[in-house]
This record gives C-alpha cells, sequence and structure tokens, in this order.
C-alpha cells in the first residue's frame, strides 16, 4: 500500500525516525501503535486496583514534592523547551 504526503512531512518524518534510528516505515508503524495504545488508556483511566496504579500516583507526588522545594520550572519554559527539542513550532 502506498500512502501520499507532503514533502514537507516526509522530510520531517524522515529526520524524527533517522534520530532514534528507524526507518520511516518502522517509526510510523510505531506512532500508530503509541496512538492505539493512548486512545485505549484515555477510554480506560487507571484506579486503585491497576497494577500501574501506585506507579503513577508515587511520581505525581515526587512531583508535587518537586514543586513545594522550588525544584520545578514554568509549565510554559517547559513547552518552550519540548518544542524546540522535538521542532514544533507555535
Amino acid at each position: 500500500m502506498e500512502i501520499s504526503i507532503s514533502s514537507e512531512l516526509l522530510q520531517r518524518a524522515r529526520e524524527l525516525a533517522q534520530a532514534e534510528g528507524l526507518t520511516v516505515e518502522a517509526y510510523v508503524e510505531r506512532l500508530i501503535r503509541e496512538d492505539h495504545e493512548w486512545r485505549e488508556f484515555a477510554e480506560d483511566p487507571l484506579d486503585a486496583t491497576d497494577p500501574e496504579f501506585e506507579e503513577v500516583r508515587e511520581a505525581v507526588m515526587e512531583g508535587l514534592e518537586d514543586v513545594e522545594r522550588g525544584d520545578s520550572k514554568p509549565a510554559a519554559e517547559v513547552i518552550a523547551e519540548l518544542r524546540a527539542k522535538y521542532g514544533i513550532s507555535d
């Protein structure tokens, strides 16, 4: 099967795939799998009976403790860094 996308998007996919040591095909397959996993996660939220619940809870508590100690950055700064890192424009 062949899929047509803009040359700009194809170039971006090549760059991202190469940065991760993947072919464009493998990169796109991974994106589709990850999208599916996130959709399942969004439809089925964690509750206290899920094995991952405690891990997520501990991560959130650690983050809150970081904020209370002042070991955090403003969200706008973090978002700007992520945009720069992944080449996402405003």
